[in-house]
C-alpha cells in the first residue's frame, strides 16, 4: 500500500467528508491539507488504546479498523470515515480501541491543530459535534 498521497488526491478525499464539503478547493489545499499527517498501521496494530489520553483525530483513508468498545459491543471503520474525535472534545480518555484489520493509512490531525480547525470552520464544527451526538445515543442504547 502506498505510503504517498499527492495533494489532488487529499482533496478529492477531504471533499467527499461532509464536514469538508462546505470548504472550496482552496481552502483545503491552503489551510487543511498543510495540517494533515500521515500515519500507516499494519493488520492486527491499534491505532488507538482505550485508557490512553486522545492527541490525534484520525480519517481512515485507505484500509479498514476495528473499533472495540467492550466484549460485546464492537463495529468496523471504513474508508472516509472519522474516529478519534471524542477524546479530544471531551479530554475524556480513549474509551475504545481502535485495531487495524488490514494495512491502513490514515490521515491524522493533532488535538491543538483540531481545536483550531473547530474553533474556525463552523461547517466542520457542527459535522463533529452531531456525530459525537449520534455516538453517544448508540452507546446509550447499546447499554440498555
Amino acid at each position: 500500500m502506498e505510503n504517498e498521497i499527492n495533494l489532488a488526491d487529499l482533496v478529492d478525499f477531504l471533499s467527499k467528508i461532509t464536514g469538508f464539503k462546505g470548504l472550496s478547493r482552496q481552502e483545503m489545499e491552503n489551510l487543511i491539507a498543510p495540517l494533515i499527517s500521515i500515519a500507516v498501521f499494519e493488520p492486527g496494530q491499534y491505532i488507538i488504546q482505550r485508557g490512553t489520553v486522545g492527541h490525534a483525530v484520525y480519517f481512515l483513508y485507505k484500509g479498514r479498523a476495528k473499533v472495540e468498545i467492550n466484549e460485546d459491543t464492537s463495529f468496523f471503520v471504513e474508508e472516509g470515515e472519522l474516529f478519534g474525535e471524542m477524546a479530544l472534545v471531551s479530554k475524556d480518555k480513549r474509551s475504545a480501541d481502535v485495531i487495524s484489520v488490514s494495512q491502513v493509512i490514515c490521515l491524522t490531525i493533532d488535538i491543538e491543530t483540531f481545536q483550531s480547525v473547530m474553533a474556525n470552520h463552523w461547517q466542520i464544527t457542527k459535522v463533529v459535534a452531531s456525530l459525537i451526538g449520534e455516538r453517544r445515543v448508540e452507546r446509550l442504547a447499546a447499554q440498555n
